[in-house]
């Protein structure tokens, strides 16, 4: 099931016995090489984390086994190396491969059997309250994840724009 990153926030997580929430789940850390979610953030100053391997199921509520998956980020060499890039993906900016700015990410979405990164959610906005061109990219359509942007395939209608151009080229010739 595809389940967006604002959904997932604050989702409780339980052990399986228990009825109480351990804790929620405060941010996700997603490996920017491959899309696949490497670590589910319980404490951001703490900087605990559980990793995916650890979570029984994923819907309403996560299941783990008990308390002792809660571990800290460093102790997990993948989640260390990801989060030392610093590459955040919910607000990054977004453009194209020729440069064109489409927007900043205003949600992604997960597949909660997989943890891996299915589309990203665009949207450019004024003052950060009020959306408007708004699109839905695949995953499988992001170019390169960095810092600062992250990079995506000629949208359509640039493709558009260039084939045009290549057709008022040839009635020229």
């Amino acid at each position: 099931m595809e389940k967006l990153y604002t959904k997932i926030l604050h989702t409780p997580i339980r052990e399986e016995d228990e009825v109480r929430p351990i804790t929620t789940v405060k941010d996700l850390i997603v490996d920017p090489e491959n899309g696949v979610v490497v670590g589910v953030v319980v404490n951001q100053n703490a900087k605990l984390i559980i990793a995916p391997h650890d979570i029984l199921s994923f819907g309403d509520t996560i299941f783990v086994h008990g308390r002792e998956v809660i571990v800290p980020a460093e102790d997990i060499l993948r989640v260390d190396i990801v989060l030392k890039k610093g590459i955040k993906i919910f607000h990054n900016k977004v453009v194209t491969e020729n440069g064109k700015e489409l927007g900043i990410v205003a949600d992604f979405s997960v597949d909660t059997k997989s943890l891996i990164l299915q589309k990203i959610f665009v949207a450019k906005s004024i003052f950060g309250l009020v959306h408007y061109d708004q699109r839905i990219i695949p995953a499988k359509n992001i170019v390169e994840m960095k810092a600062e942007k992250i990079i995506v395939k000629d949208d359509l209608a640039t493709v558009k724009d260039k084939e045009k151009v290549r057709v008022e080229d040839l009635a020229v010739s």
